[in-house]
Parts: structure tokens; C-alpha cells; sequence
């Protein structure tokens, strides 16, 4: 009887973390609608101002997607001049990607649909609450990095 109380309670959190990822996509997109970012756009266009220089490579492997998928969402964002590409001089078989004065402009909104969707997350939570809540999905993430890895 406790394995199948703790199951339950495994499937219920899995699925509360499902359910929250779902509406984060939710949030991002009505937030950002206005400036045509969907899908991992916004995702890049932050970690580029955050590590610039990454290759597509680094993006799909920080973001686990596929390599497909962050390869048409950074050819969208360097068509509406967003980022840009420079060979890596280390390997020039890979681009280096950077942000542009335009992409860069972009930036204080992203962060502050970020901080809003924090604020949403936290909104009923005690600061004492929160804190225990980043400490257990930290210590989550932490178990999976163990088991398989960290994705950079």
C-alpha cells in the first residue's frame, strides 16, 4: 500500500511540473506576443545576452530540443535581424551566435516576463515557502543531473 501511495505522489508531482511547464509556455507566449517571439525564441534571445558566442549546438543541448528546431528558430531570428552568426574561428565547421542592437532591445521585456511569470509562481507562497520550493526543485533537478547528466 505505501509503494502505491508513493507512486501516486510521484505521478502527481511529474504531472504538476508538466502542467506548470504548459502554462509557462501559456504565460511566455501571450506575454511576448506582441513582439512575434514563439516557441524558444525568447529562450535563445535571453541565453545570448547571458553567454554570448554559443553555437546552436550549446542552445539545443541547454534547452534538450532538438537541434532541427533551434536550428529554424535561430534562422528566424537572424532573418528578422535579431541575431547573427560569426564562424568560430576555433571550428569553422560552427557559427558563433550573437544578439543585435535589435535582439539586444529585446532583452528588458523578456526578463521582465520572466520576473512576472516568478511572481505569478510565487504569488501565495510565503517568502519562507518560496525559498523551500527553489531548494526542493533544485534538489530535483539536481538528482536528474545525476542520473543522466547535465544538458551543458
Amino acid at each position: 500500500m505505501a509503494e502505491t501511495k508513493k507512486n501516486n505522489d510521484q505521478v502527481r508531482i511529474s504531472s504538476a511540473i508538466s502542467r506548470l511547464q504548459r502554462f509557462h509556455r501559456r504565460f511566455m507566449s501571450s506575454r511576448l506576443e506582441a513582439l512575434e517571439l514563439s516557441g524558444a525564441m525568447h529562450m535563445i534571445i535571453y541565453t545570448l545576452h547571458k553567454t554570448p558566442g554559443v553555437s546552436q549546438d550549446y542552445l539545443a543541448i541547454h534547452f534538450n530540443m532538438d537541434k532541427g528546431i533551434i536550428a529554424r528558430q535561430c534562422k528566424a531570428l537572424e532573418e528578422r535581424n535579431l541575431i547573427r552568426r560569426e564562424i568560430n574561428p576555433n571550428d569553422r565547421r560552427q557559427y558563433c551566435l550573437y544578439l543585435t542592437e535589435d535582439g539586444a532591445a529585446l532583452v528588458a521585456p523578456i526578463a521582465e516576463s520572466y520576473s512576472q511569470w516568478n511572481a505569478l509562481l510565487c504569488r501565495d507562497l510565503t517568502e519562507e515557502q518560496a525559498e523551500t520550493a527553489r531548494e526542493l526543485l533544485s534538489s530535483m533537478v539536481e538528482s536528474c543531473i545525476n542520473d543522466f547528466g547535465d544538458f551543458i
